[in-house]
């Protein structure tokens, strides 16, 4: 039995980042991946801003890391005709995130974080002075004991829910192959219920002639991306064959990976010796999906919280609740104003999605939002504010609603 000081489940950019935060001031940290490399089976568009690019380490576009950079996009209603924003900066960087993954964990192994790969994490067993990690490794049933564990290991674990701090129950599903394309240069998304019901679609270059398409929806999500596939083969945007359907999980284009999205956070973010931190604790944008850079956020603030009780030698429940007091002061407020625009865009049909589009390009809205204050790639609170604000005099177009009162 390996006895360790932190515990860490997932190894992606979120686990990376608390182990080699933890790590550096000294703690000894055990990090289990299930799978047998690192960034394997990841369905991310690999969008992520410069704030959060510099957060990573990455400072500049010529990063081994950086396949693309997006310094606008096209946005298309369910009609096919679509408003272009556009910055003279750059707004975001396309990553490889197999490359990016391994960034963090080299930084965290450099400061003396041990990697366990293929090692599935079955079980967490809290008891009074320890926890213990009953992992799986190539057939093999061991046992890691810790002082504190921190799940980081994406939206599918069950391990939160199995430890009593609850589950998400409102999730989508994400689902992404990668094509070749015929001179596609900007990113492209397609907002319309009958492409991605609930959610959009995309298509985001990472190189002259190659680009990842996906979507997100809540059913059948493999079934809508061959729908998309074959449309944009039929316009002439993507290489012909990457529209034609193979098998479940597979088309012309490559593997379809799958991934679940959490639209609202876990009920309980902590426990006895336990926290759990980024997609597993449904610290996610609800407009986009995205999740890394909120992610990194809370895993610094994640490691700060396990830093000070270990100076009280205190891992109760009690103590680590200053955790989600904490990231929830950060960013509780972006998740809430997030989810109540993703419930809006929910009721919408195609026709009222082309009547704001209309509206939004007659009235250049899209432009005066590219230049308010309020623009951020990563911060969308209070842009989506701002917008229902220029929007007010079509708000029967939303139906009912009521901004909640505590944004």
């Amino acid at each position: 039995m390996d006895c360790y000081d932190v515990l860490i489940i997932g190894a992606g950019p979120v686990g990376s980042r608390v182990a080699c935060r933890l790590a550096g001031l000294g703690y000894r940290v055990a990090v289990f991946e299930e799978h047998e490399g690192i960034g394997e089976h990841v369905c991310c568009t690999g969008i992520i801003s410069r704030e959060c690019a510099q957060l990573a380490g990455i400072n500049k576009v010529s990063d081994e890391c950086v396949l693309e950079v997006a310094h606008s996009a096209r946005l298309f209603a369910p009609s096919g005709e679509f408003l272009r924003v556009n910055k003279d900066e750059v707004l975001a960087y396309i990553v490889d995130r197999a490359a990016f993954d391994w960034r963090l964990a080299k930084k965290a192994q450099d400061k003396g974080a041990e990697y366990l790969m293929a090692s599935y994490v079955r079980a967490i067993k809290v008891s009074g002075d320890e926890v213990e990690v009953l992992v799986e490794q190539r057939g093999e049933a061991l046992t890691f004991r810790g002082k504190v564990a921190i799940i980081a290991s994406g939206f599918a674990s069950k391990l939160p829910q199995e430890l009593g701090l609850g589950q998400i129950k409102d999730f989508i599903i994400g689902a992404q192959t990668e094509v070749e394309t015929n001179g596609i240069r900007e990113i492209e998304v397609y907002f319309s219920q009958r492409i991605a019901p609930g959610f959009f679609a995309w298509m985001v270059p990472v190189s002259q002639h190659r680009a990842r398409v996906g979507l997100c929806s809540r059913e059948k999500p493999g079934a809508y991306l061959r729908e998309l596939l074959a449309q944009l083969a039929a316009q002439g945007k993507i290489s012909t064959s990457s529209g034609s359907e193979t098998s479940p999980t597979t088309c012309a284009g490559g593997t379809i990976l799958y991934g679940g999205i959490p639209l609202k956070p876990l009920p309980r973010t902590y426990g006895d010796r336990v926290l759990v931190v980024g997609n597993a604790a449904g610290q996610v944008k609800p407009t986009t999906g995205g999740g890394i850079h909120y992610g990194l956020l809370c895993a610094d603030i994640a490691s700060k919280a396990v830093h000070e009780a270990f100076g009280a030698n205190d891992f109760s429940r009690r103590r680590l609740a200053e955790y989600e007091r904490l990231w929830k002061e950060k960013l509780g407020g972006e998740l809430q104003i997030g989810y109540f625009a993703r419930r809006l865009y929910n009721r919408l049909s195609d026709k009222r999605i082309e009547k704001i589009f209309n509206i939004i390009r007659d009235n250049n809205i899209h432009e005066v939002l590219l230049d308010s204050p309020h623009f951020s790639f990563d911060r969308h609170g209070g842009l989506i504010l701002e917008g229902l604000k220029h929007l007010a005099p079509w708000k029967h177009l939303f139906g009912k609603y009521r901004i909640p009162r505590d944004v």
